[in-house]
């Protein structure tokens, strides 16, 4: 809901409000925080106007924090934004990005710049469960000027202690969970590498102190954008909080000519007062809603098994129909052939960009492979990498000039190859019409969309923005001409797990780090901003490709199901007891899906802390629940668990504990807690159902 009172402006949701006003032609932030009712003026109005905190803070006019904005011409780093204008439009605006859906009443406030001509519009659409916010920043002068930076947001919080929780890591261990108290100073999460990268994530959730996973005040914020971003945060030395989030914008600024607009990505801020868990549902529900594309939201993902671990290069047509013949009968819905079916692709070094039908390996083409796929009941799926070009590939040979360059400088290669310029509309059409004619001219019912390195050579920072749009630009070309096509998001892992790729692939790859220990531990942290059905996870083979450890294939399993299940191992070379298991895992998870892709989560255990992992997704009608849980060792815990409190069932029903018949109440479960029963060994694991009786 939007209210505007006498230039006081008023957003609220569910649980949240958000106000900011106008006082002497600036706009002053006033609070953010709980629902309550009436429109809040902040306390701190009787200091200077430079120390009151700012609605869209700019540099240069005695605010020393960091700042929204910083705009450079010739003879000026300073602007003067002033009140101009308010409208309240029936729908959110087109901003050429990933946004969130829904046809949504958004605040447009006009700010102006007279001295510079230059016009800034913040928008603000009110959600019931979080708050999105980005920028129009036209030139309306006669000269260009270069923007050094420009924010989707700028939020003020009042003085007092705070702890934040980020998500970085590296390749194999994305989007660790770190939590630490928020000292004087500026904490700064950003990528510099083209894409949201494995080191960070373009999320950050700020804590009122004392709060925990279901308990206290915390605020999430999560950019809906694929390149390089922007997050700080600082306590400056009266306690004041800021938090900036937005593009991040390179050296040397980008010109902004006479008569061009720019618009930033969007941010989603979230408001819990039921802690770090009702953060996460917050996310969740809107993202499931709002975000991702509304053909495969409510569609139960497909269960695949990919022939990346098993085969590697080795796809050829005998190969493959072993595969195939390997996973027919076992509930698998789709085959998915991964790397080297194009081209002359028989190793890494060659032949990324020839998206033509490998000759020698698959001398009849993909048909007789699919036909095989169709006539063991499953669909197929292929595998593509189309933001790289090798060095020896028929297209580089070419086209040189299509990977990014600086001119004179000989190009960065990594894994043996340079990225495609998709800043050039020439590239995207030639990437566009290779996909189109395999996907056209077989049936192909899902993509594997790869991104397997950072960007390098870079020339100037435009290009970074640039070449996102590009890869925007093909994702909205494929997903109009392919609309019944899952595309999943990839990029060597989770290097690329944010909301501009969820709102085109419904499903992206959590990590290559399929160790189930591992991997509870990436999913569980990144399950602090994305929904779980966006979390694709696969049971792989042991001794485990990146760890060397071998986990038990119930575990593996238990793991991978909660979020988007698939198998990546040899299945026609396992042996029968584990080909049952993946026949019975298939069926419990055709079952549960519908509940652990749409439920609300809870988190019980935390891999990080506790030494276990447990989650619980309970219904939204709180008729059904599904827990798991996974012990790490078995030398620090009896055979019987401590009691395990679940949170999120009706308090007033009782509960049937399928597994082991026991019947409790909500109330029972919530407060004295649930005995969980393992075997004594490492990385034991159980799943358990409840259902109302």
């Amino acid at each position: 809901m939007i209210q505007v009172i006498e230039n006081k402006f008023l957003l609220t949701g569910k649980e949240y409000q958000y106000a900011f006003y106008v006082e002497d032609g600036k706009l002053y932030h006033a609070y953010y925080g709980a629902n309550l009712g009436v429109y809040y003026e902040s306390c701190g109005k009787e200091g200077y106007k430079v120390e009151l905190p700012k609605e869209y803070s700019e540099f240069g006019r005695g605010d020393f924090r960091p700042t929204a904005i910083v705009v450079r011409t010739n003879e000026s780093l300073s602007t003067d934004f002033r009140f101009d204008s308010y409208k309240i439009l029936d729908k959110k605006p087109s901003i050429g990005l990933p946004s969130m859906r829904g046809e949504k009443q958004t605040l447009a406030v006009v700010l102006k710049d007279l001295r510079l001509n230059l016009k800034l519009t913040l928008f603000y659409t009110p959600y019931e469960d979080g708050l999105v916010r980005s920028v129009l920043l036209e030139n309306n002068g006669k000269e260009a000027v270069v923007l050094d930076k420009i924010s989707s947001g700028c939020f003020e919080f009042s003085r007092g202690e705070y702890e934040t929780i980020d998500l970085c890591g590296r390749s194999n261990a994305e989007r660790q969970y770190s939590r630490e108290k928020l000292g004087n100073g500026v904490k700064k999460l950003a990528s510099s590498r083209g894409i949201t990268s494995h080191q960070t994530n373009c999320f950050m959730a700020l804590l009122k102190s004392g709060a925990e996973e279901e308990t206290g005040e915390v605020y999430g914020f999560n950019l809906i954008y694929s390149g390089n971003f922007n997050i700080e945060c600082e306590k400056d030395a009266y306690s004041r909080v800021r938090v900036i989030v937005g593009e991040n914008i390179l050296y040397g600024g980008i010109e902004l000519q006479a008569g061009e607009k720019y618009y930033t990505p969007e941010v989603v801020s979230v408001y819990s007062i039921d802690g770090i868990g009702g953060m996460s549902r917050n996310f969740h529900r809107l993202y499931r809603k709002y975000l991702i594309n509304p053909v495969f939201a409510d569609k139960i993902r497909p269960i695949v098994i990919n022939s990346w671990e098993s085969v590697v290069y080795n796809v050829g047509e005998e190969t493959l129909f072993e595969f195939i013949d390997g996973a027919k009968g076992l509930g698998i819905d789709m085959v998915v052939l991964d790397d080297g079916w194009f081209g002359e692709r028989d190793d890494e070094d060659r032949s990324l960009g020839d998206w033509y039908v490998h000759k020698t390996k698959l001398p009849n083409g993909l048909k007789p492979v699919i036909d095989r796929c169709h006539a063991s009941g499953m669909k197929f799926g292929i595998w593509f990498e189309p933001e790289a070009i090798s060095p020896n590939s028929d297209l580089y040979r070419q086209h040189p000039d299509w990977a990014i360059h600086t001119n004179g400088c000989e190009g960065v290669q990594m894994r043996n190859q340079f990225v495609l310029d998709f800043s050039n509309a020439n590239v995207v059409d030639y990437v566009y019409e290779c996909m189109k004619n395999i996907l056209e001219n077989n049936a192909i019912d899902y993509v594997k969309w790869d991104m397997n390195r950072s960007l390098t050579d870079v020339p100037n920072a435009k290009k970074y923005r640039d070449y996102t749009l590009g890869v925007y630009a093909l994702y909205n070309r494929l997903t109009a001409s392919f609309p019944n096509v899952l595309i999943e998001g990839c990029s060597t892992g989770g290097a690329r797990f944010d909301g501009g790729i969820l709102y085109y692939s419904p499903m992206i790859w959590t990590s290559d780090n399929t160790d189930a220990w591992c991997r509870a531990k990436i999913q569980y942290s990144t399950s602090l901003c994305y929904p779980l059905q966006s979390l694709s996870n696969h049971v792989s083979d042991v001794p485990n490709r990146q760890t060397k450890r071998s986990i038990d294939f119930e575990t593996r399993a238990n793991v991978a199901k909660f979020g988007c299940l698939g198998y990546e191992l040899h299945i026609a070379n396992e042996k029968e007891e584990n080909r049952e298991l993946v026949k019975r895992q298939t069926a419990e998870y055709k079952k549960d899906a519908d509940l652990i892709l749409t439920g609300d989560l809870y988190r019980l255990r935390n891999p990080y802390i506790d030494g276990a992992f447990s989650e619980l997704v309970v219904s939204e009608d709180k008729t059904r629940a599904i827990l798991v849980y996974v012990r790490e060792s078995s030398v620090l815990y009896a055979q019987k668990e401590k009691k395990l409190l679940l949170k999120g069932l009706d308090e007033n029903q009782k509960y049937l504990v399928q597994e082991t018949g026991e019947i409790f109440t909500g109330k029972a479960l919530h407060y004295i807690g649930l005995e969980i029963v393992l075997e004594r060994m490492d990385y034991s694991s159980t799943t358990l159902h409840l259902t109302k009786v």
